[in-house]
């Protein structure tokens, strides 16, 4: 009996041990929280001039490998986009480079090359024979 009441005593200490170090480790935590500087909110960015924005637009577009001949026209935040992309996927990328360097409506005119015409499907030769004819391999 004075075993099982030890045995217990000491499962009782162990946990009481356990929970207030835990408790202490989160409340340090909690300080630490508490001690960072809250973050101030982000200062508001100052609009980009036309000439800004182009001059992202154009610097973006010389080292894409995806787009050639690219050019930008800014005006009142409006971007024209010129040139030749490399496909559908690189056209649409271009308009988001452009919104993400400061354009407000972006205007893409790039061109995508022309698919290559389909190749034309082997004629597949039928086996024309008649109801009832034996087979040509099959006779002697």
């Amino acid at each position: 009996m004075k075993k099982t009441i030890g045995l217990t005593f000491t499962l009782l200490l162990t946990v009481a041990f356990a929970l207030t170090q835990t408790s202490l480790a989160s409340q340090e935590e909690m300080k630490k929280k508490a001690d960072k500087p809250a973050k101030a909110a982000a200062a508001p960015k100052a609009p980009k001039t036309d000439a800004d924005v182009q001059k992202c637009i154009s610097d973006k577009f010389a080292a894409s490998k995806t787009v050639t001949g690219g050019a930008a026209a800014v005006a009142n935040g409006e971007a024209t986009l010129t040139g030749e992309a490399k496909n559908g996927g690189a056209k649409s990328g271009a308009a988001r480079t452009a919104k993400a360097c400061g354009a407000k409506t972006v205007v893409n005119n790039l061109t995508t090359p022309a698919p290559p015409p389909a190749a034309a499907k082997p004629e597949v030769k039928k086996d024309l024979k008649k109801k009832g004819e034996p087979d040509k391999k099959l006779q002697p």
